[in-house]
């Protein structure tokens, strides 16, 4: 029996009830949500926390800052505060803190959800709207690009580096 082929988000088409480029975006972060989930679900506490090299951050890192820094630009693009619980430095978000992985990874859902859950109430309007990020005033829709631009980025280190985890141990356990 052949496995089936599943359709990559990007050519799953419009999401409905929202505009054409909120469902890109709606999109990618599916594909961000599924790389996650193929590359990092699985692994243990030492791949999750591992650190390739020095400057390189592990994949639990990256988990988190995905998830907490795309809730932090849909509350910015939306024009909202971010809440006190929420704000972390990104290198302090990436660093290995030794947590449990499906903790980290049922935040990294939670910060998703309510990312995406925030893109679906959106309209053109809301897109055009000036929004403050740090000094500069830019059209919402710039900011809210960025999530799904970021988040992609990160998610490919995600790739990489559970490449090399798995590379390491097939070295580790090789005669």
């Amino acid at each position: 029996m052949q496995t089936p082929v599943q359709v990559p988000p990007f050519l799953r088409g419009d999401v409905e009830g929202v505009p054409l480029i909120v469902s890109v975006w709606l999109r990618s972060l599916e594909e961000v949500e599924e790389t996650v989930a193929r590359w990092a679900s699985d692994l243990g506490p030492a791949g999750f926390w591992w650190v390739p090299a020095p400057d390189t951050n592990p994949i639990g890192g990256l988990v988190r800052h995905i998830g907490g820094s795309s809730y932090r630009l849909m509350l910015r693009g939306t024009g909202q505060e971010i809440p006190e619980a929420v704000r972390i430095r990104p290198a302090e978000e990436m660093a290995p803190s030794g947590r449990n992985p499906q903790e980290v990874l049922a935040e990294f859902a939670e910060h998703m959800a309510k990312t995406k859950a925030a893109l679906r109430t959106l309209t053109m309007g809301d897109l055009e709207r000036v929004v403050r990020f740090a000094q500069y005033e830019v059209k919402a829709a710039y900011v809210l690009d960025h999530i799904a631009a970021h988040a992609q980025h990160h998610a490919g280190q995600i790739i990489t580096t559970r490449k090399l985890w798995n590379a390491r141990q097939e070295n580790t356990h090789s005669p």
